[in-house]
Protein backbone atom coordinates (compact mmCIF):
# COMPACT_ATOMS: atom_id res chain seq x y z
CA UNK A 1 0.00 0.00 0.00
CA UNK A 2 1.53 3.17 -1.12
CA UNK A 3 2.28 6.51 1.18
CA UNK A 4 -0.70 8.38 -0.47
CA UNK A 5 -3.20 5.09 0.26
CA UNK A 6 -2.12 4.69 3.91
CA UNK A 7 -2.64 8.43 4.18
CA UNK A 8 -6.00 8.53 3.30
CA UNK A 9 -7.08 5.56 5.00
CA UNK A 10 -5.71 7.52 8.51
CA UNK A 11 -8.18 10.26 7.06
CA UNK A 12 -11.59 8.57 6.68
CA UNK A 13 -10.53 6.65 9.89
CA UNK A 14 -10.43 10.03 11.87
CA UNK A 15 -13.78 11.42 10.13
CA UNK A 16 -15.38 8.02 11.13
CA UNK A 17 -14.73 8.01 14.97
CA UNK A 18 -15.58 12.07 14.47
CA UNK A 19 -18.74 11.22 13.37
CA UNK A 20 -19.41 8.39 15.55
CA UNK A 21 -17.90 10.29 18.68
CA UNK A 22 -20.04 13.20 17.97
CA UNK A 23 -23.59 11.26 17.38
CA UNK A 24 -22.85 9.46 20.78
CA UNK A 25 -22.10 13.03 22.82
CA UNK A 26 -25.12 14.68 20.98
CA UNK A 27 -27.36 11.31 22.35
CA UNK A 28 -25.26 11.26 25.89
CA UNK A 29 -26.03 15.25 26.23
CA UNK A 30 -29.62 14.65 25.29
CA UNK A 31 -30.50 11.70 27.83
CA UNK A 32 -28.93 14.37 30.27
CA UNK A 33 -31.89 16.99 29.16
CA UNK A 34 -34.28 14.20 29.74
CA UNK A 35 -33.27 12.76 33.02
CA UNK A 36 -32.77 16.54 34.51
CA UNK A 37 -36.57 16.61 34.15
CA UNK A 38 -37.49 13.27 34.93
CA UNK A 39 -40.95 13.99 36.51
CA UNK A 40 -42.37 15.74 33.82
CA UNK A 41 -43.72 15.02 30.48
CA UNK A 42 -41.42 14.87 28.15
CA UNK A 43 -41.36 14.54 24.10
CA UNK A 44 -38.20 12.27 22.40
CA UNK A 45 -35.79 14.92 22.43
CA UNK A 46 -33.43 12.13 19.98
CA UNK A 47 -36.37 12.93 17.73
CA UNK A 48 -37.72 16.14 18.17
CA UNK A 49 -39.27 17.39 15.29
CA UNK A 50 -40.57 21.39 14.83
CA UNK A 51 -43.24 23.06 15.08
CA UNK A 52 -46.29 20.99 14.00
CA UNK A 53 -47.09 22.53 10.82
CA UNK A 54 -50.97 24.10 9.74
CA UNK A 55 -52.27 21.13 7.23
CA UNK A 56 -53.08 23.56 3.61
CA UNK A 57 -53.54 20.19 1.52
CA UNK A 58 -53.45 17.52 3.59
CA UNK A 59 -54.47 15.07 0.27
CA UNK A 60 -50.70 15.35 0.01
CA UNK A 61 -49.17 14.49 3.68
CA UNK A 62 -48.96 11.38 4.86
CA UNK A 63 -50.51 10.47 8.21
CA UNK A 64 -47.67 8.74 10.06
CA UNK A 65 -48.89 5.01 11.06
CA UNK A 66 -47.88 3.80 14.61
CA UNK A 67 -44.80 1.92 14.82
CA UNK A 68 -46.25 0.24 17.94
CA UNK A 69 -48.81 -1.08 15.66
CA UNK A 70 -46.81 -1.87 13.01
CA UNK A 71 -44.67 -4.59 15.05
CA UNK A 72 -45.80 -7.09 17.92
CA UNK A 73 -48.27 -5.87 20.67
CA UNK A 74 -46.04 -5.32 23.34
CA UNK A 75 -45.22 -8.30 24.91
CA UNK A 76 -44.12 -8.53 28.63
CA UNK A 77 -40.69 -10.06 28.06
CA UNK A 78 -37.90 -11.23 31.52
CA UNK A 79 -35.45 -9.15 29.48
CA UNK A 80 -37.07 -5.97 29.72
CA UNK A 81 -39.81 -5.62 32.25
CA UNK A 82 -40.53 -6.22 35.74
CA UNK A 83 -42.87 -8.97 35.95
CA UNK A 84 -45.48 -8.94 39.34
CA UNK A 85 -47.98 -12.00 38.61
CA UNK A 86 -51.31 -12.34 39.66
CA UNK A 87 -53.68 -15.30 40.99
CA UNK A 88 -57.55 -15.09 41.25
CA UNK A 89 -58.69 -18.86 41.29
CA UNK A 90 -62.20 -18.28 41.42
CA UNK A 91 -61.71 -15.62 37.88
CA UNK A 92 -62.67 -12.41 37.29
CA UNK A 93 -64.13 -10.94 34.04
CA UNK A 94 -62.11 -9.15 31.93
CA UNK A 95 -63.83 -5.45 31.96
CA UNK A 96 -63.73 -5.64 35.93
CA UNK A 97 -59.91 -6.38 36.00
CA UNK A 98 -59.21 -3.69 33.33
CA UNK A 99 -61.40 -1.26 35.74
CA UNK A 100 -59.13 -2.10 38.91
CA UNK A 101 -56.11 -1.83 36.69
CA UNK A 102 -56.02 1.36 34.98
CA UNK A 103 -54.52 3.60 37.90
CA UNK A 104 -51.08 1.68 37.92
CA UNK A 105 -49.91 3.07 34.71
CA UNK A 106 -50.75 6.96 36.31
CA UNK A 107 -48.27 6.49 39.05
CA UNK A 108 -45.36 4.91 36.97
CA UNK A 109 -43.48 6.93 34.66
CA UNK A 110 -41.98 3.95 32.76
CA UNK A 111 -44.39 2.40 30.88
CA UNK A 112 -46.75 -0.56 32.16
CA UNK A 113 -48.44 -3.08 30.41
CA UNK A 114 -50.97 -5.42 31.39
CA UNK A 115 -51.46 -9.27 29.96
CA UNK A 116 -54.01 -12.37 31.30
CA UNK A 117 -53.15 -15.96 30.11
CA UNK A 118 -55.79 -17.23 27.56
CA UNK A 119 -56.29 -21.09 28.48
CA UNK A 120 -58.04 -21.42 25.11
CA UNK A 121 -55.20 -20.19 22.89
CA UNK A 122 -52.69 -21.35 25.66
CA UNK A 123 -50.65 -18.00 25.64
CA UNK A 124 -50.28 -14.55 27.01
CA UNK A 125 -52.15 -11.57 25.39
CA UNK A 126 -52.89 -7.79 26.60
CA UNK A 127 -56.09 -7.76 28.85
CA UNK A 128 -59.65 -8.09 26.73
CA UNK A 129 -62.90 -6.99 28.35
CA UNK A 130 -64.83 -9.71 26.88
CA UNK A 131 -62.45 -12.35 28.12
CA UNK A 132 -62.50 -14.17 31.76
CA UNK A 133 -58.55 -14.59 33.75
CA UNK A 134 -57.53 -16.66 36.58
CA UNK A 135 -53.82 -16.14 35.80
CA UNK A 136 -52.56 -12.39 35.02
CA UNK A 137 -49.38 -10.24 35.32
CA UNK A 138 -48.02 -6.66 35.10
CA UNK A 139 -44.92 -5.79 33.63
CA UNK A 140 -43.28 -2.12 34.20
CA UNK A 141 -40.81 -1.55 31.71
CA UNK A 142 -37.19 -1.08 33.30
CA UNK A 143 -35.41 0.68 30.48
CA UNK A 144 -35.73 3.47 28.02
CA UNK A 145 -34.44 6.55 26.44
CA UNK A 146 -34.66 8.42 29.51
CA UNK A 147 -32.55 5.95 31.85
CA UNK A 148 -33.57 3.01 34.22
CA UNK A 149 -36.07 2.75 36.72
CA UNK A 150 -35.80 3.67 39.92
CA UNK A 151 -35.86 1.83 43.40
CA UNK A 152 -38.77 4.27 43.91
CA UNK A 153 -40.55 3.86 40.47
CA UNK A 154 -40.50 -0.28 41.59
CA UNK A 155 -41.95 0.47 44.78
CA UNK A 156 -44.84 2.81 43.34
CA UNK A 157 -45.49 0.00 40.59
CA UNK A 158 -45.41 -2.62 43.28
CA UNK A 159 -47.84 -0.32 45.77
CA UNK A 160 -49.91 0.04 42.32
CA UNK A 161 -50.45 -3.58 41.46
CA UNK A 162 -50.59 -5.04 45.04
CA UNK A 163 -53.68 -2.16 45.71
CA UNK A 164 -54.95 -3.57 42.48
CA UNK A 165 -54.64 -7.23 43.51
CA UNK A 166 -56.21 -6.49 46.47
CA UNK A 167 -59.35 -4.91 45.12
CA UNK A 168 -59.92 -7.93 42.89
CA UNK A 169 -59.28 -10.40 45.86
CA UNK A 170 -56.15 -11.87 43.80
CA UNK A 171 -52.93 -12.79 44.81
CA UNK A 172 -49.92 -10.99 44.08
CA UNK A 173 -46.46 -12.61 43.56
CA UNK A 174 -43.48 -9.81 43.55
CA UNK A 175 -40.25 -10.72 42.35
CA UNK A 176 -36.85 -9.67 44.13
CA UNK A 177 -36.68 -5.65 43.82
CA UNK A 178 -32.66 -5.79 44.05
CA UNK A 179 -32.05 -7.80 41.71
CA UNK A 180 -34.45 -5.70 38.92
CA UNK A 181 -32.30 -2.75 39.98
CA UNK A 182 -29.19 -4.93 39.15
CA UNK A 183 -30.46 -5.92 35.37
CA UNK A 184 -31.86 -2.61 34.60
CA UNK A 185 -28.48 -0.68 34.98
CA UNK A 186 -26.54 -3.38 33.36
CA UNK A 187 -29.43 -3.34 30.34
CA UNK A 188 -29.01 0.47 30.61
CA UNK A 189 -25.69 0.35 30.21
CA UNK A 190 -25.76 -2.16 26.97
CA UNK A 191 -28.43 0.13 25.44
CA UNK A 192 -26.63 3.00 25.57
CA UNK A 193 -23.58 1.67 24.06
CA UNK A 194 -25.80 0.70 21.18
CA UNK A 195 -27.87 4.14 20.87
CA UNK A 196 -26.84 5.67 17.79
CA UNK A 197 -28.42 8.19 15.87
CA UNK A 198 -26.50 9.11 12.43
CA UNK A 199 -27.59 12.32 10.75
CA UNK A 200 -25.93 13.63 6.99
CA UNK A 201 -26.11 17.43 5.83
CA UNK A 202 -26.76 17.58 2.54
CA UNK A 203 -26.11 21.11 1.78
CA UNK A 204 -25.33 23.52 -1.16
CA UNK A 205 -22.33 25.30 -2.39
CA UNK A 206 -24.46 28.29 -3.50
CA UNK A 207 -27.79 27.98 -4.45
CA UNK A 208 -30.74 26.84 -2.80
CA UNK A 209 -32.92 23.83 -3.36
CA UNK A 210 -36.18 24.08 -4.53
CA UNK A 211 -39.06 22.18 -2.88
CA UNK A 212 -40.62 21.00 -5.65
CA UNK A 213 -37.41 19.19 -6.83
CA UNK A 214 -37.03 17.82 -2.53
CA UNK A 215 -40.12 16.74 -2.79
CA UNK A 216 -39.88 14.82 -6.38
CA UNK A 217 -36.35 13.41 -5.07
CA UNK A 218 -37.82 12.28 -1.68
CA UNK A 219 -41.11 10.32 -3.27
CA UNK A 220 -38.93 9.08 -5.99
CA UNK A 221 -36.70 7.09 -3.51
CA UNK A 222 -40.19 6.00 -1.29
CA UNK A 223 -40.20 8.77 1.21
CA UNK A 224 -43.51 10.38 2.33
CA UNK A 225 -44.39 13.99 3.41
CA UNK A 226 -46.00 13.09 6.63
CA UNK A 227 -47.74 15.43 9.15
CA UNK A 228 -44.85 16.52 11.27
CA UNK A 229 -43.02 18.24 8.05
CA UNK A 230 -40.74 15.72 7.72
CA UNK A 231 -40.29 12.93 4.64
CA UNK A 232 -40.14 9.12 5.96
CA UNK A 233 -39.19 6.25 4.27
CA UNK A 234 -41.18 3.11 6.54
CA UNK A 235 -41.21 -0.80 5.35
CA UNK A 236 -43.92 -2.61 5.00
CA UNK A 237 -45.20 -2.78 8.41
CA UNK A 238 -45.13 1.09 8.99
CA UNK A 239 -42.08 1.23 10.95
CA UNK A 240 -39.34 4.28 10.05
CA UNK A 241 -36.36 3.23 8.37
CA UNK A 242 -34.84 6.90 7.78
CA UNK A 243 -36.06 10.48 7.74
CA UNK A 244 -35.60 13.32 5.59
CA UNK A 245 -35.88 16.87 7.24
CA UNK A 246 -35.06 20.91 6.29
CA UNK A 247 -31.20 21.89 8.21
CA UNK A 248 -33.48 25.02 7.91
CA UNK A 249 -35.60 25.96 10.86
CA UNK A 250 -38.76 25.14 9.25
CA UNK A 251 -40.90 22.18 8.24
CA UNK A 252 -41.85 21.28 4.66
CA UNK A 253 -45.22 21.61 4.05
CA UNK A 254 -47.75 20.42 1.73
CA UNK A 255 -49.30 23.96 1.20
CA UNK A 256 -45.81 25.92 0.36
CA UNK A 257 -43.80 23.00 -0.75
CA UNK A 258 -43.39 24.70 -4.31
CA UNK A 259 -42.67 28.28 -3.12
CA UNK A 260 -39.70 27.02 -0.31
CA UNK A 261 -36.01 26.63 -1.23
CA UNK A 262 -33.27 25.78 1.40
CA UNK A 263 -29.73 25.57 1.52
CA UNK A 264 -29.66 22.20 3.41
CA UNK A 265 -31.45 19.04 3.56
CA UNK A 266 -30.64 16.21 7.12
CA UNK A 267 -30.96 12.37 6.83
CA UNK A 268 -31.06 10.58 9.95
CA UNK A 269 -31.14 6.61 10.70
CA UNK A 270 -31.85 5.97 13.99
CA UNK A 271 -30.01 2.87 14.29
CA UNK A 272 -31.34 0.79 17.09
CA UNK A 273 -35.27 1.39 15.92
CA UNK A 274 -34.40 1.18 12.23
CA UNK A 275 -35.78 -2.49 10.83
CA UNK A 276 -33.50 -3.75 8.04
CA UNK A 277 -30.16 -3.11 9.89
CA UNK A 278 -26.68 -2.92 7.35
CA UNK A 279 -29.20 -3.27 4.18
CA UNK A 280 -30.93 0.00 5.71
CA UNK A 281 -27.86 1.92 6.30
CA UNK A 282 -26.71 0.96 3.03
CA UNK A 283 -29.98 2.38 1.33
CA UNK A 284 -29.88 5.55 3.83
CA UNK A 285 -26.23 6.52 2.46
CA UNK A 286 -27.02 5.92 -1.19
CA UNK A 287 -30.19 8.22 -1.01
CA UNK A 288 -27.94 10.90 0.51
CA UNK A 289 -25.35 10.37 -2.30
CA UNK A 290 -28.22 10.28 -5.18
CA UNK A 291 -29.46 13.48 -3.15
CA UNK A 292 -26.58 15.40 -3.43
CA UNK A 293 -25.18 14.56 -7.28
CA UNK A 294 -29.22 15.48 -8.23
CA UNK A 295 -29.00 18.62 -6.01
CA UNK A 296 -25.20 19.58 -6.79
CA UNK A 297 -24.59 19.25 -3.08
CA UNK A 298 -22.23 17.78 -0.51
CA UNK A 299 -22.34 15.39 2.43
CA UNK A 300 -21.31 17.05 5.86
CA UNK A 301 -21.67 16.22 9.01
CA UNK A 302 -23.03 18.38 11.85
CA UNK A 303 -19.13 20.14 12.40
CA UNK A 304 -19.16 20.74 8.65
CA UNK A 305 -17.04 18.00 7.76
CA UNK A 306 -16.99 16.16 3.95
CA UNK A 307 -18.12 12.93 4.56
CA UNK A 308 -17.89 10.30 1.39
CA UNK A 309 -17.80 6.38 0.46
CA UNK A 310 -14.98 5.99 2.27
CA UNK A 311 -16.43 6.69 5.65
CA UNK A 312 -19.83 5.28 5.11
CA UNK A 313 -18.27 1.95 4.46
CA UNK A 314 -15.82 2.17 7.31
CA UNK A 315 -19.05 3.63 9.52
CA UNK A 316 -20.99 0.29 8.24
CA UNK A 317 -18.04 -1.64 9.36
CA UNK A 318 -18.61 -0.23 12.79
CA UNK A 319 -22.28 -0.60 12.83
CA UNK A 320 -22.05 -4.67 11.76
CA UNK A 321 -20.48 -5.20 15.40
CA UNK A 322 -23.60 -2.76 17.10
CA UNK A 323 -26.28 -5.08 15.34
CA UNK A 324 -24.15 -8.33 16.45
CA UNK A 325 -24.39 -6.80 20.05
CA UNK A 326 -28.20 -6.33 19.92
CA UNK A 327 -28.72 -10.23 17.81
CA UNK A 328 -26.81 -11.65 20.86
CA UNK A 329 -29.27 -10.09 23.53
CA UNK A 330 -32.16 -11.37 21.24
CA UNK A 331 -32.57 -7.17 20.89
CA UNK A 332 -33.65 -6.92 16.61
CA UNK A 333 -32.92 -3.56 15.37
CA UNK A 334 -36.17 -1.98 14.53
CA UNK A 335 -38.21 -5.23 16.15
CA UNK A 336 -40.72 -4.59 18.83
CA UNK A 337 -37.94 -5.29 21.69
CA UNK A 338 -36.10 -2.71 20.15
CA UNK A 339 -39.01 -0.14 19.51
CA UNK A 340 -39.70 -0.28 23.18
CA UNK A 341 -36.37 0.09 24.48
CA UNK A 342 -35.49 3.21 22.60
CA UNK A 343 -38.31 4.88 23.21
Amino acid sequence: MSDLQLALLAVGVAVVAAVLAYNKWQELQYRRQAEASFRTEREDVLMRAGPAPERIEPVLVREAPSEAAAGAAPALSEALDYIVSLEAPEGLAGDSVLAAVDGVRHRCSKSVHWEGYDETEGRWHALRAEHGYSAMRAGLQLVDRRGAATGEELEAFESGVQSAAAALGARAAVPERELALARAAELDRFCSDVDIQIALNVVGAGGAFPGARIRSLAEAAGLALEADGKFRRRDGTGRILYELANREPVAFDAGSLKALTTRGLTLQLDVPRAPGAERTFVQFTEFAQQLARSLGASIIDDNRRPLGQPAFEAIRAQLRSVYKSMDARGIEAGGALALRLFS
